[in-house]
């Protein structure tokens, strides 16, 4: 028996497999006919990424909305314009002239767009940008600023997040990308709660957010049901919906309406309690354009942050999902052929990078970087070609794979296959919406290499019901590919 006939056969096989899912005791009927899945789209496509053979496909050219799926197409692309040791500056100059121990001008940031600065999740402390500006201007001998603290985040006009539901806007997962970030973008609200019926107290947040003001119409009930309702650069914050009753301290992880105008604040502050006194007020490019006023150059560079490094960056974005991650590298894809990284500018460069590489991108959808847009959409097909093709690319190949989060081990599947253990290693990105439930990744077991593709929409059972079917379903199938 001749080898391509064993593939016709199995590739046979697999399509009577797919015909007969609903009649037959396979794989599929347990993920396809469980509660809640009777009127859920599901497409699956499995594919051999050195012969390139389609080994399992059902409904695979069905465009479903991929959540954070997204960050793999957002990483290949970011990881086709730059290496792993690159990263970005955040120059801090001053104009004007210094005078004995007065700065006759204002203290400018520039910001670069870097998600890691001040950010917990950063290979940096997050205090390290703040006191890095603080001691560079102390020792410039500056004792009296006269003028003001400004961060200018004009490099990456706010774009996107229209995209995004209202109602994640508030949370931390929802922080919109500004082309100055800091602290992740993002912040706890801490409420206390008495009995059902009363209302919540806002008791304090984790920094502080000087002109922030609350609208608390929440109620104490019997469970965490939290709306937080923000708009970028507006200083208000509606709080709504439930808490939980009798907590002394209740965290909501809430999104900063206004990163760069925060971070211009802290560092007064900073300077401030470092004896350092300044006259002017904190504020930023988009206050003083929307008064009219001149956004000022800085003539002297003091000092200079540097980001962590692209692989650092995108391992938090594959391993933690992290959203603020994945909207600041695709603005980094803009930069890397303008010097204002606009949205429109970075989703062109990258389908220009993608139709390159051989993909067909009518199959896919793009309007972020993080997938948070329920606007996006894609093929099961076009994930599997693209993994196909960064398997095979010189500038991506072995470092791209490793990065995605081993199943039962990193990031958001680790909770995987912790009991049934699968011959072989199984790395996966996950993406997770109400009602969207999506994996794609690489199964590696000897010298066989799979592109693993999984999607489900529309379902109306719990995610963690369907994905322990998912977790069956690919205990089954992919041992079989031996």
């Amino acid at each position: 028996m001749t080898l391509s006939y064993i593939r016709v056969l199995m590739t046979l096989l697999s399509l009577l497999l797919c015909i007969s899912m609903y009649a037959s005791d396979t794989p599929y009927r347990h993920l396809l006919s469980g509660s809640g899945m009777q009127h859920a789209s599901v497409g699956v496509h499995i594919v051999d990424v050195d012969t390139r053979e389609v080994v399992l496909s059902y409904d695979a050219d069905r465009a479903y909305t991929p959540a954070s799926l997204m960050k793999v197409v957002t990483a290949v692309t970011a990881m086709k314009c730059y290496d792993d040791a690159a990263c970005w500056p955040t120059p801090v100059g001053y104009n004007g002239v210094i005078t004995d121990t007065i700065l006759h001008g204002d203290v400018i940031v520039k910001g670069n767009i870097d998600p890691s600065l001040g950010n917990a999740t950063s290979q940096q402390s997050p205090h390290a940008f703040i006191d890095s500006v603080v001691d560079a201007i102390k020792q410039l001998g500056v004792r009296c600023i006269t003028g003001r603290v400004i961060v200018d985040a004009s490099v990456a006009p706010l774009a996107g997040w229209n995209s995004w539901l209202v109602e994640d806007l508030g949370f931390y997962y929802g922080a919109v990308c500004f082309g100055a970030n800091y602290r992740g973008n993002e912040y706890r609200l801490y409420m206390r709660t008495a009995g059902e019926g009363s209302r919540p107290q806002v008791i304090g947040a984790s920094m502080q957010l000087p002109d922030m003001q609350y609208h608390n119409h929440m109620t104490v009930g019997v469970e965490d049901l939290s709306e937080v309702y923000i708009m970028p650069y507006m200083p208000h914050t509606l709080l709504m919906g439930t808490l939980p009753a009798h907590r002394d301290t209740f965290a909501l992880k809430c999104a900063m309406p206004d990163a760069p105008l925060t971070m211009a604040q802290h560092l007064r502050q900073a300077l401030l309690s470092a004896g350092v006194e300044v006259c002017g007020e904190a504020t930023t490019d988009y206050i003083l354009t929307e008064s009219g006023c001149a956004v000022p150059r800085s003539t002297h560079v003091f000092y200079t942050h540097t980001s962590d490094c692209m692989a650092d960056m995108l391992r938090v974005m594959l391993h933690k999902s992290n959203n603020l991650y994945a909207e600041s590298l695709l603005r980094y894809v803009a930069l890397s052929t303008d010097s204002i990284a606009t949205l429109s500018t970075a989703l062109q460069t990258e389908r220009k990078l993608l139709c390159d590489m051989g993909l067909d991108t009518l199959a896919l959808k793009k309007t972020d970087g993080s997938g948070l847009s329920r606007k996006n959409a894609v093929t099961p097909q076009f994930l599997s070609s693209l993994l196909v093709a960064a398997y095979h690319d010189d500038e991506l190949g072995d470092r791209f794979v490793s990065l995605l989060p081993q199943v039962g081990k990193e990031g958001t599947v680790r909770s995987l296959f912790t009991r049934n253990r699968l011959p072989g290693i199984l790395r996966l990105k996950s993406g997770t919406m109400e009602g969207v439930l999506c994996y794609a990744g690489y199964y590696q077991e000897g010298k066989r290499t799979y592109a693993v593709v999984l999607m489900s929409n529309h379902h109306t059972c719990k995610n963690s019901t369907l994905r322990r079917s998912t977790e069956q379903f690919l205990y089954q199938i992919l041992p079989a590919l031996r």
